[in-house]
């Protein structure tokens, strides 16, 4: 198609072509670097096979999932429920813990019950001719933040990724990124927290639904992947790292400069010609062991300190790197250990981590003193955040789950 033919596009637009300039900037100025090899390539110590999802804790709860037996047995007792999806003691809840219980229902509902189906594909007499990967790529981002995503990258589907038994034929992933409302984060672990997690849940669901819309209706195939923890299609750390989104952090989440690990990510995977991506660099691993603010404030020891180790704890994660080990089955088990004041953790080493800030002049000049600074200033910047922070050795009081 001819490329006067976009101006009309192009210009109805240019508020999110400017918004992506924005964020490219910001990353040069960081001094992010591109590279050819995502930075957990150093940490690959042996044959990575595809993922079997019924060994991940969520799933391991399903009664006749064979994984999970000495789980179940354990959640039992430590937790008196089931499942971390019981019902609520409504009698036993505070006014405002509620108030906030009702709120994060209502921020989780299209998630928990929107489950689309793909649509039609446009049939080839309706098809767009679309040959330029590059400009593909650029549209694809512009569309996807005007439908609300706050970043958006791009990589080729490695299907190392794919969880086993899950056929995604696509070529491609389109990664989009929404944060947390660092307000309702803050509160961790509490229902309020719940919100701030359900709430990005629901809108990367309208999102990457409206994106693979989009597609189809161009003539090309695609579709958004489900994420949750009962029912995932794809491991979506390792792809976010992929496409640039950000590298890997010590509490098993993906961090980004532009959000730090106070974000959630939902692909879509589709056929039509796109750009990838590059990874990035910018010494994660390095502030993460200069830090360990997560490991430090995690109610239950489920993110270790020190560095990271080759064997892996438990049965829930995949062998094959040496890698910051988080306990899932500890996390899950707190979620349902006070059903009264929260449904589950929602993020308390999200609510904690130094990179959890504001996007503004002075925590930007803090961001690049973190990526370029010296061990020593690193340690010094964790340690003025705790102060400036007021953060205390435990909000709540640590739950033992040790085996």
């Amino acid at each position: 198609m001819c490329r006067l033919e976009m101006k009309k596009i192009e210009k109805a637009l240019q508020p999110q072509e400017r918004m992506l300039r924005t964020q490219e900037r910001f990353r040069r100025r960081l001094g992010v670097k591109e590279v050819d090899q995502p930075t957990y390539c150093r940490y690959i110590t042996g044959p990575i096979e595809r993922f079997d999802r019924k060994r991940n804790a969520f799933m391991c709860l399903n009664p006749d999932n064979p994984y999970g037996e000495e789980f179940r047995r354990s959640f039992k007792a430590r937790t008196g429920h089931d499942h971390w999806r019981d019902p609520l003691p409504y009698k036993e809840l505070d006014t405002e813990d509620r108030i906030g219980q009702s709120l994060s229902a209502a921020g989780w509902r299209l998630c928990n019950e929107y489950f689309p189906k793909a649509l039609p594909v446009t049939p080839p007499e309706g098809k767009v001719e679309l040959s330029d990967p590059k400009w593909n790529s650029r549209l694809i981002k512009k569309v996807a933040m005007f439908f609300g995503a706050e970043l958006v990258r791009i990589t080729e589907l490695d299907q190392r990724w794919v969880y086993k038994g899950i056929n995604i034929p696509h070529k491609y992933a389109i990664v989009v990124v929404v944060s947390h409302a660092r307000s309702m984060n803050a509160t961790a672990p509490d229902h309020l927290s719940w919100l701030s997690a359900v709430d990005t849940y629901s809108r990367l669901k309208f999102i990457t639904t409206q994106l693979a819309d989009f597609i189809c209706g161009l003539g090309y195939e695609a579709m958004y992947r489900e994420t949750l923890g009962w029912n995932p299609e794809v491991l979506m750390v390792p792809l976010a790292i992929d496409a640039g989104v950000g590298e890997f952090a010590r509490n098993g989440r993906v961090l980004s400069p532009e959000f730090g690990i106070n974000m959630r990510t939902k692909p879509v995977t589709t056929d039509l010609p796109l750009e990838p991506d590059k990874p990035i660099s910018f010494g994660t691993h390095d502030f993460c062991m200069s830090c360990e603010h997560c490991a430090i404030y995690c109610p239950t020891n489920a993110i270790p300190f020190g560095e990271p180790t080759e064997k892996p704890p438990t049965i829930h994660n995949n062998p094959g790197f040496r890698k910051w080990w988080v306990r899932a089955d500890r996390c899950l088990t707190f979620w349902a250990m006070n059903k009264k004041k929260w449904l589950s953790c929602g993020g308390r080493c999200i609510a904690v981590c130094p990179w959890n800030k504001p996007r503004v002049p002075f925590h930007n000049t803090v961001r690049w003193l973190a990526i370029h600074g010296p061990k020593p200033l690193k340690k010094f910047l964790v340690w003025g955040d705790k102060v400036a922070y007021h953060r205390k050795k435990s909000i709540k009081k640590r739950v033992n789950l040790e085996d």
